[in-house]
């Protein structure tokens, strides 16, 4: 039957996503682009010129899983599906046994040919046997005058007796891949440019989307491939997962160099994770190495969690931890993955929970307590991204138990003991319990022995931060002065290491923690020595920050100066100076809350410029009756006065009132 040809302009729509497939078109002249949608937005996959095929990976399937448009001005001609069929089974493209043809159906690029959005790739599915029963396709009914079964084709008699005692459904046997097609595509290490994604960008304006990338390098004495290709397979199972494979191993044993080497790997490839692996000397454990690309200047200030261990012979549910693991390696950039973190990741984690919770079989401790930071690092970041998901409580109990594991030199165990330190840091700010407040203290201590003053300088500095949180509320608790003290002298040795232009937020919060203790410490004496060094920590806070990049940080640091200027003219007997410089900044601070949504701190802000306003008006009232005073007694004496013998109007001798300030002691994290 010859074939129809139709014209499209630029813009029409061929198909769309989900509609019934009823037809393939190949393209005759002209461009154009297949594209997904998602939550209503767009997302190109690439363009189709001449020769191309547009549907015919979808006519198996039912409908379209993608929509295609005209680029350019398109001339296409057009096939039914039913004689789309009927032409691969006459070929015996169709059959199970056929092997895969180069383009039969519209991917994009031989080095691409494994884009897809479904759970493929799986081992089992290619060792099961081709079903007796051929796959029902209701969306097709009456289609085609053949059936294909276990490879062979059923005259139209033998179609009509069949069809009576299957509810008339036309039956479709879909072909099985060669175990070659989940063979990874490895691309060379040191490539200069992705000609896919150059190709796929050509001629548009528009950015190219693809969902979240990994890059798996070889692994070392991995001869045959074998290692590398099961992890491959195991990977490509997660839907819209891009795998892209290196021919070349990280051959350095220092995981600082072999990152640096992947990183190389990840810009080259445009890749959003890179995963390695190193086989022990035994050849049974893998230690796996996820890697991410650079943010800005700022190094990682812990890489807990970038490293776990499992068997070269996984289990199912060490398939799916490497799953787990590789997913939340990946920083959530982009549409695509907040979907994997949102949808596809809870049902993963629901099946290797109890698993992944205990001590895995087979490892030394160091690579137990390991893979339990690691696993307990996942449910904090589900917790966090999806708070009906909360594990907080499961994670806390998998720190300690890491915890009782890691030898101090272990990568993982200053982050460890961080985390474990918050944690009783947030019971005792639930409970107000003095003693929770020290067992944080003691644990932070813990993770700062076994840090470098000179080469972990963020580290020794971020941990200093903490015990001064901690030290400053056992202060406020106790009202104690070697507690005061003692968290202004953890302050002081943080800011030895941490420097404004590299670490400027720790910085910020470490300067802000100190102001704050030396504020609160004045108000147990009547000097003004503390306070008036809180004034100028507060404004050398401001001189670093930027408002309108760092716009929460600006924020805290204008509302606890405004504070202190408040306190400071309370002390120095209301001057007007001093609080009208604290409206100023309060009003500064509420600017910049109300632009950033900031809406609690935005009500704090309010709530304490009404109070100082209040002051101010009091005070200039004040001022303005005593800049009169003289003036009064010499017009009260003057008989001839008009206001003599009459009586003085009432005034208001009400005291100022310096209510209380709020000082902000951390940022909101919901803000």
């Amino acid at each position: 039957m010859p074939k129809k040809e139709k014209t499209f302009s630029a813009g029409d729509i061929l198909f769309k996503q989900g509609d019934p497939c009823s037809s393939v078109f190949t393209i005759i002249s002209g461009k154009a682009e297949l594209f997904y949608e998602i939550n209503g937005k767009a997302r190109i996959l690439g363009r189709k010129g001449e020769d191309d095929l547009l549907g015919a990976n979808s006519v198996l399937e039912g409908s379209y899983d993608t929509s295609a448009r005209a680029v350019t001005d398109l001339t296409v001609s057009v096939q039914s599906a039913d004689e789309y069929i009927e032409r691969l089974q006459r070929s015996g493209e169709l059959s199970p046994t056929a092997k895969p043809q180069a383009k039969v159906s519209d991917s994009f690029d031989e080095d691409d040919d494994d884009f897809n959005f479904s759970f493929g790739g799986d081992e089992e599915e290619e060792k099961r046997p081709v079903s007796k029963t051929p796959v029902r396709s209701s969306r097709r009914s009456g289609r085609a005058s053949a059936l294909t079964r276990r490879g062979t084709v059923v005259p139209d008699e033998e179609q009509e007796n069949t069809a009576e005692s299957s509810s008339a459904l036309v039956r479709v046997e879909k072909p099985r891949p060669a175990p070659i097609v989940q063979k990874p595509v490895v691309l060379p290490a040191e490539i200069k440019r992705s000609p896919i994604k150059e190709w796929l960008r050509e001629g548009s304006d528009e950015t190219i989307a693809f969902g979240p990338v990994v890059l798996l390098a070889s692994v070392g004495g991995d001869d045959d491939g074998a290692i590398r290709d099961e992890l491959y397979r195991t990977l490509r199972q997660v839907p819209n997962l891009q795998v892209i494979v290196v021919d070349k191993a990280v051959a350095d044993t220092n995981p600082r160099r072999g990152a640096m080497q992947v990183r190389a790997w990840l810009e080259q490839h445009n890749a959003d994770v890179g995963l390695y692996a190193v086989l022990d000397n035994a050849g049974r454990v893998l230690e796996f190495h996820t890697v991410r690309p650079l943010a800005g200047n700022e190094p990682q200030l812990f890489t807990a969690g970038s490293r776990f261990f499992l068997p070269v012979q996984m289990s199912d549910e060490q398939k799916t931890l490497l799953k787990v693991f590789t997913i939340c390696a990946m920083p959530p950039t982009r549409l695509e993955h907040e979907q994997l973190l949102r949808l596809f990741l809870p049902s993963l984690l629901n099946e290797v929970a109890a698993y992944a919770s205990k001590p895995m079989v087979g490892l030394a401790n160091e690579e137990q307590a390991v893979n339990l930071t690691a696993f307990a690092n996942v449910l904090s970041w589900i917790s966090l991204i999806n708070p009906a998901e909360n594990r907080q409580n499961q994670a806390a109990a998998l720190y300690e138990q890491a915890l009782k594991l890691l030898p101090p030199y272990a990568p993982e165990y200053v982050f460890v003991n961080r985390q474990v330190g918050l944690l009783h840091q947030m019971e005792g700010e639930r409970r107000d319990s003095v003693e929770a407040y020290k067992i944080a203290e003691e644990t932070f201590k813990k993770g700062l022995s076994a840090v470098s003053e000179k080469y972990q300088p963020e580290a020794y500095g971020d941990l200093n931060l903490r015990i001064g949180n901690v030290r400053q509320k056992i202060a406020l608790q106790t009202g104690s002065g070697e507690d005061f003290a003692a968290a202004m002298t953890a302050y002081r040795d943080a800011l030895k290491t941490l420097k404004p232009g590299l670490h400027t937020e720790r910085w910020a919060d470490t300067v802000n923690g100190l102001a704050r203790t030396m504020q609160l410490f004045s108000s147990y004496s009547t000097k003004t020595t503390l306070l008036k060094k809180a004034v100028e920590l507060y404004e050398k806070e401001l001189s670093v920050l930027n408002r309108e990049t760092q716009p929460l940080l600006w924020g805290r640091a204008c509302n606890n100066l405004a504070s202190a200027l408040f306190l400071l003219a309370d002390r120095e007997g209301g001057d007007p100076a001093l609080l009208r410089r604290a409206v100023e900044v309060f009003s500064d601070a509420l600017q910049v809350y109300d632009k950033a949504g900031a809406h609690q701190m935005a009500t704090v802000a309010d709530n304490n410029l009404k109070r100082a306003e209040k002051v101010l008006a009091r005070t200039e009232k004040e001022l303005e009756k005593n800049k009169n005073w003289l003036d009064d007694i010499l017009n009260d004496s003057d008989p001839d006065s008009p206001n003599a013998n009459q009586e003085n109007p009432s005034t208001d001798d009400e005291p100022l009132v310096f209510e209380r300030i709020a000082v902000f002691e951390e940022l909101d994290e919901d803000e």
